[in-house]
C-alpha cells in the first residue's frame, strides 16, 4: 500500500490519542497520511473536487451503474437490445484497467525524498494484483477454465482501495485514522477516555447497521406500492447466485459503496466547501442509483441510507465501522436470511444508546492534559 507524508494536525483533533493511523498506511512504512485540513489547494476548485468524486464512482460504479438502469427499464417493460450481463462484466473490466492506469501515474509522481529510488516495491504489488484479477478472469484457477468470481473481485479491493487513499492523498486528505494496536495492550484495562474514544467507532457501526435494517424493512413497505418491482432473488439479479461469488460480491460492494462512494465523496467536496446537504444528496444519489435493479421504490428507500452514511462519516470520520456494518450485514442476510428486522434496528439503536453513553463517561480532552510540577 502507499507509502504517506507526516500528517499535518487539525486544531480539532489536537486532543486524539496517537492510537490512530491512517487507512491504508499500516502496511510497507508505517507512516501516516495529512490530516483534513478543511479546504483542499487553491488549484483545486470545486469543478475539480466534483470531477474526481464522478470519475472514481463512473470507473468503480458506471458498468453496475449502467446495468441497473437497463433492468429497470426492463423492468418498466422496455424492450433493451443488446444489453446483457456480459457487457457489464466487460465495462467492470475496463473501469478496473482505468483504475490501474490511473494509480500507476500516481505511484509514478508522487514527489519523492531526494536519494529515494524508483517505486519498484509498489509498482510489483500492482502488477501482481492485476496478475491475479487477469488469471482468475481467464479460468487460471479452476479446471474447467471459467472464473471463480473470487479471487478476482477479493484482489480489485486492493486497487480500488488503494486508489482512494492515493488520490484523497494527493489532496492533503486522510480519510480515517486508525490504530492497529499490540498483541500485548488487546487485554489491558482501558480507561474511560480511552473506552469512551473506541465506542465512537462502536456508535458509527451500530447506527450504520441500524439504518441498514431501516433501509431494508422500508423496501418491503415502498415495494408493495405501485410501479417496478424486482420479483425474484436479488441474488440472481445481479448475476451472482453462487454461495462463494456472492459473498466475495457482498464484501466488494460493502467495501466500495462505503470507501469511495461515501468517504472519498464526503472528505472531498467538504473540503471544498460545498454545504452539507449537497454532499449529502450526492453520496445518496450514489448509493441508490446503481440500485434501480430491484425497481422504483426500493431504490427510494436506499436514498435515506446514504444520507445517514453520510452524515456518519461527515461526524464522525470513521469508514471502518461503516464498512463493517455494511459486510456483516450482507454475510448475515446471505448465509442466514435476515430475522425480522424490526427486533435488530432496536437492538442496534440499543447498541447505539450503549455507545453513545460510553463516549460522555469522561471529556475527550482531559486525558490527554498533561501535570504540571
Amino acid at each position: 500500500m502507499p507509502d504517506n507524508a507526516a500528517p499535518a494536525r487539525r486544531p480539532d483533533l489536537a486532543n486524539l490519542p496517537h492510537e490512530e493511523q491512517d487507512l491504508g498506511t499500516t502496511g510497507a512504512t508505517g507512516a501516516s497520511q495529512p490530516s483534513v485540513t478543511g479546504r483542499l489547494p487553491v488549484s483545486w476548485t470545486t469543478a475539480r473536487a466534483y470531477a474526481l468524486a464522478l470519475t472514481l464512482f463512473a470507473l468503480a460504479g458506471g458498468p453496475h451503474l449502467a446495468g441497473a438502469v437497463v433492468a429497470f427499464l426492463q423492468l418498466s417493460g422496455a424492450e433493451v437490445p443488446g444489453a446483457g450481463p456480459r457487457l457489464e462484466e466487460i465495462g467492470r473490466l475496463v473501469g478496473l484497467a482505468g483504475a490501474a492506469a490511473w494509480l500507476l501515474g500516481l505511484i509514478l509522481t508522487r514527489p519523492r525524498p531526494q536519494g529515494t529510488g524508483w517505486p519498484l516495491r509498489k509498482v510489483t504489488v500492482l502488477v501482481g494484483s492485476l496478475a491475479v484479477i487477469v488469471a482468475d478472469e481467464a479460468g487460471e484457477f479452476t479446471a474447467d477454465r471459467t472464473s471463480t468470481q473470487i479471487a478476482g473481485h477479493l484482489t480489485e479491493l486492493v486497487v480500488w482501495l488503494w486508489l482512494c487513499v492515493e488520490v484523497t492523498a494527493r489532496c492533503g486528505i486522510t480519510l480515517q485514522r486508525l490504530d492497529l494496536a499490540r498483541p500485548v495492550r488487546l487485554f489491558r484495562k482501558r480507561t474511560k477516555a480511552e473506552r469512551a474514544q473506541r465506542a465512537l467507532g462502536d456508535l458509527v457501526f451500530f447506527a450504520h447497521a441500524a439504518a441498514i435494517c431501516a433501509a431494508v424493512f422500508l423496501m418491503g413497505v415502498l415495494a408493495r406500492l405501485p410501479g417496478p418491482v424486482l420479483k425474484g432473488d436479488q441474488a440472481t439479479a445481479a448475476g451472482v447466485p453462487d454461495l462463494g461469488p456472492h459473498l466475495a460480491h457482498a464484501l466488494w460492494s460493502a467495501t466500495v459503496e462505503e470507501v469511495l462512494a461515501t468517504a472519498v465523496v464526503v472528505a472531498v467536496l467538504t473540503a471544498a466547501r460545498r454545504p452539507l446537504w449537497e454532499v449529502l444528496l450526492v453520496t445518496a444519489l450514489m448509493r441508490a442509483l446503481p440500485h434501480l435493479y430491484l425497481g422504483l421504490w426500493p431504490t427510494v428507500a436506499v436514498l435515506p441510507l446514504g444520507i445517514t452514511a453520510g452524515w456518519l462519516y461527515h461526524r464522525y470520520r470513521r469508514v471502518i465501522p461503516l464498512v463493517l456494518a455494511h459486510a456483516t450485514y450482507n454475510v448475515v442476510n446471505i448465509l442466514f436470511g435476515m430475522p425480522p428486522l424490526l427486533g435488530v434496528c432496536v437492538i442496534m439503536l440499543a447498541g447505539v444508546g450503549w455507545s453513545w453513553l460510553e463516549t460522555r463517561t469522561t471529556p475527550v480532552a482531559k486525558r490527554t492534559r498533561s501535570k504540571l510540577p
